[in-house]
């Protein structure tokens, strides 16, 4: 997935946000789920990690699944399942695309101040983080954050959240000075992605090809003889990528 195009892989992630859109099925969110997390491995991302950060979208799944838990257990799993797989599928489009590549795409199809505001964004919000990350540190250190003082611990962070704001603002402003006089005109310099399409650009985009076609025909009631072909496929999909994988080493 490192060496594949940007282009094949924001058309692997597509198709399976548009899986999760489209389909209620829980064998079908499960299956593509399956294809997702085989893919991270392949790709040798740390697959604990992962699934660790795709689960925070569950979080705020749950409260909506219980709403929905009337109509017996598979609407509330659906719905769980949803956001974890799309989560999971843009996790592993961000870990192994550079964000520079991902703009350079945008850019074909977004107006460039509106690409260039998205990339400088982007830098500026890890950069902010930090920031209030010391200084959680900080107040933590001086005892000003203590279990069970609720009131008396968003007081002592108000003021910190505060100085986020004037540090961006101040930051935007120093960032656009200096680049003016770096020559900035309007216009920013990016990766432009490599078009051509090899061997890393089919499995992935395959695979998720498959799960939504799937996905199609279920929600017209058929293919049920799909359900009973998808072990098989994945099966085939795993072996295939760890032998790939294995070779790749």
């Amino acid at each position: 997935m490192h060496k594949a195009t940007v282009y094949s892989k924001l058309a692997a992630s597509a198709l399976a946000v548009a899986t999760v859109v489209i389909s209620r099925d829980i064998v079908v969110l499960l299956s593509l789920y399956a294809v997702v997390l085989i893919t991270v491995r392949a790709s040798k991302l740390p697959l604990k990690a992962v699934i660790a950060i795709s689960l925070y979208p569950a979080i705020f799944a749950v409260l909506f699944a219980v709403s929905q838990a009337g109509s017996g257990w598979m609407m509330p799993a659906a719905i769980i399942m949803k956001a974890v797989t799309a989560a999971t599928a843009m996790l592993l489009l961000v870990s192994t695309t550079p964000y520079t590549e991902v703009m350079g795409v945008a850019r074909r199809f977004l107006p460039r101040v509106v690409a260039d505001g998205l990339f400088m964004t982007y830098r500026s919000f890890f950069i902010l983080i930090k920031f209030m990350d010391h200084f959680i540190d900080a107040l933590r250190l001086r005892g000003g954050l203590k279990p069970g003082r609720f009131v008396k611990n968003a007081s002592n962070m108000a003021p910190g959240i505060g100085m986020l704001f004037i540090r961006a603002f101040d930051s935007s402003q120093r960032l656009y000075d200096v680049m003016s006089l770096r020559g900035y005109s309007g216009r920013l310099s990016g990766a432009r992605p490599s078009v051509g399409l090899g061997i890393n650009d089919i499995p992935y985009p395959l695979m998720t090809s498959i799960v939504f076609l799937q996905a199609l025909c279920w929600g017209r009631g058929g293919c049920h003889a799909g359900h009973a072909a998808m072990p098989v496929l994945l099966a085939v999909y795993f072996a295939g990528m760890e032998g790939f994988r294995a070779w790749k080493r």
